[in-house]
């Protein structure tokens, strides 16, 4: 996997690639120093919503801020595979689960927030309490892998949401073939 490379490359920003499960397939060194122990969890929404650290230490704000996205985020991907047999799995257990499951029933009407441009509070194993700035995309829509980038930021104050982009954003640029009036002018 090319991706492997540019993800253990990436420095100053906490990185992933995760598969449609939400494996970890791959990530970088400040990803891996997030967790007390060192070690990037195999399914990261697994460890997001079931997983006490994660949950009481490591996210902070989870129930609203976490588990409110990620609900809706497993029983679309279950709605969208419903005979995968881990999504499916995934979701009986968040459903069970003393803490996620009222969340996960609570959120039936919502809609996954997409990840890009998310704004969350963390207590790094590291670097101490702060907030995540998260930047997602799919690399290969094929493999339904998703790349997340997530840059700390310390202190008890939040950042501002950057700015999604858009074909504003970006200068219009004229191809001589959409052009004739300039392409005779050459």
């Amino acid at each position: 996997m090319v991706w492997r490379t540019v993800v253990e490359g990436v420095t100053g920003a906490m990185a992933y690639i995760a598969d449609k499960h939400w494996n970890v397939r791959a990530c970088n060194a400040e990803f891996k120093a997030l967790f007390p122990d060192g070690r990037a969890p195999s399914n990261i929404m697994r460890w997001m919503l079931l997983d006490a650290q994660a949950r009481e230490g490591t996210l902070l704000n989870w129930a609203d801020d976490w588990a409110r996205g990620a609900c809706p985020a497993v029983r679309r991907a279950v709605t969208d595979h419903p005979a995968d047999p881990a999504l499916v799995n995934l979701a009986h257990d968040v459903r069970r689960d003393p803490v996620a499951g009222p969340i996960y029933r609570a959120t039936a009407t919502l809609h996954p927030p997409h990840p890009d441009g998310a704004v969350r509070q963390v207590n790094h194993a590291e670097k101490g309490p702060g907030w995540v700035l998260a930047t997602a995309a799919t690399p290969l829509p094929e493999t339904a892998e998703q790349f997340v980038m997530m840059q700390y930021r310390p202190g008890p104050i939040r950042p501002h949401q950057p700015p999604p982009l858009s074909r504003s954003s970006f200068p219009l640029v004229r191809s001589v073939t959409s052009d004739p009036a300039g392409s005779a002018a050459r």
